[in-house]
């Protein structure tokens, strides 16, 4: 059977480079993009690596991700892996107290309403396929040097449904597995394409991330730190 994979933001950045190291990995890659031109130019460069196709979707709508979850489970019915990869960091240099709610709803939209939402409808299907599910995630912790406060908390809850999934996975006895990665930081349009001795490139940082999916351990319920140990919270 082919081994496919629902990459989110998979047209650009991490996501791209994510999507070109699973199908050297020779999964089938499908390549979830919310802009069509964007994305059909991304798969067309893909496919020099593998078997590669889009899938529309914009993860800050829940009818395209309902519509996805559709396309995906009528046409693509062996999908065992998702990648929520698809993010955005709001605005990094404000202080928390500057925001106003729209903003937060609209980091907390992205980074986690539709990342769950995407994985709810998807899990029948990683279920019956004995799949896995992988969040890309940041930091929850301030930092003197990355104190982002919309991304922060946009992503605390994707961190906190790693590990209560994981949790209830194991006591459900349920064959699907749940895991999440910081990969550190990357250059990538988010930031600014920042550089520096700390910074990693999108493909260095797929790689990182990509290794966890194809180590063939048991990372249920992991959070992974950027040195590869898993977050102990508590």
């Amino acid at each position: 059977m082919t081994k496919t994979v629902l990459v989110t933001g998979g047209n650009k950045g991490i996501g791209y480079e994510i999507a070109k190291r699973l199908l050297q990995e020779g999964y089938r890659v499908l390549v979830g993009a919310r802009d069509q031109l964007r994305g059909e130019k991304a798969v067309a460069e893909l496919q020099a690596w593998g078997d590669a196709q889009l899938v529309l979707l914009d993860v800050a709508n829940l009818q395209s991700i309902e519509h996805a979850v559709r396309i995906v489970t009528d046409q693509y019915s062996e999908l065992s892996l998702l990648v929520n990869n698809a993010g955005i960091p709001g605005d990094m240099h404000k202080v928390g107290w500057e925001f106003d709610v729209e903003e937060l709803r609209a980091t907390y939209d992205v980074n986690f309403i539709g990342p769950f939402a995407l994985t709810k409808g998807l899990l029948p299907l990683l279920i019956a396929n004995h799949g896995k599910i992988q969040n890309v995630t940041i930091p929850i912790e301030p930092l003197t040097h990355f104190n982002a406060f919309a991304y922060a908390t946009s992503k605390a809850p994707l961190n906190v449904m790693t590990k209560s999934w994981g949790m209830s996975f194991e006591q459900e006895q349920l064959p699907v597995q749940i895991l999440a990665v910081l990969p550190g930081a990357v250059s990538t349009d988010l930031n600014g394409n920042m550089t520096g001795d700390f910074v990693k490139m999108p493909a260095e940082a797929a790689e990182f991330i990509v290794s966890f999916l194809i180590d063939d351990k048991n990372h249920n319920g992991q959070i992974i730190n950027y040195d590869g140990t898993p977050i102990v919270y508590g």
